[in-house]
């Protein structure tokens, strides 16, 4: 009996790992000061670099990140931001398909395009100290400050298509579902107020999802 349980605590453990060290993605675009944390040990992240579950992202001051996942998903870490892969499923080859993605973001700010996972109607969250972000094929751009204040912002994806996006917490939701729309949640137990349209200003500002890239360009240049 005992000589099967430790086999079957192998075979899981196997298992888990085999799960673990499957690649979800890969960065696209880096600048900057970058690095993840993984089982942990610390690890420079450069262009090429594969994306495992649980991996701990970071970026510093001058830093910034293109994360592109198996699904064609394209996440973008600006500066000072902390994010870590709880969950990719992405198996259409089974019946039913498993397709789901968990991230959560402790810091800082993001952008996120939706990729398969979400044209199959699989289950994607961002989660922050604050909110939890329920994408439906669309693209957002976010921010989480210090404190948790989570902000997210409804843009139009790269082929200008916008769908929508619920942000909610403990004592309700906001369902975003036009364009450079915004709610911001103070806490997790403040009531989320409906979203307000962006003034000219903070449109001109705005972490798209080019700003990495673009900032990427301009350091090619010096």
């Amino acid at each position: 009996m005992k000589k099967f349980l430790s086999i079957v605590s192998f075979l899981v453990l196997f298992s888990t790992n085999i799960f673990a060290a499957t690649k979800v993605g890969e960065i696209v675009g880096q600048m900057g000061t970058t690095w993840n944390e993984r089982e942990g040990k610390n690890e420079t992240v450069v262009m090429g670099y594969e994306l495992l579950m649980n991996d701990f992202l970071q970026t510093g001051e001058d830093g910034g990140m293109i994360l592109l996942y198996a699904d064609d998903t394209k996440f973008t870490m600006g500066p000072n931001t902390e994010t870590i892969i709880d969950e990719f499923a992405f198996d259409i080859t089974m019946v039913p398909i498993e397709v789901a993605m968990n991230i959560t973001v402790n810091v800082g700010t993001f952008t996120y395009e939706s990729g398969s996972i979400s044209e199959l109607d699989g289950d994607v969250e961002i989660f922050t100290p604050t909110a939890v972000i329920t994408m439906q094929g669309t693209a957002i751009s976010g921010t989480v400050d210090t404190t948790g204040k989570t902000t997210i912002i409804l843009i139009p994806d790269t082929k200008g298509d916008v769908g929508q996006v619920t942000v909610s917490n403990e004592s309700g939701s906001q369902t975003l579902t036009n364009v450079y729309t915004s709610v911001t949640v103070f806490a997790d137990n403040v009531t989320i107020k409906a979203p307000t349209p962006l003034g000219n200003n903070e449109k001109k500002n705005l972490f798209d999802l080019n700003s990495v890239e673009d900032n990427i360009e301009d350091d090619k240049k010096f």
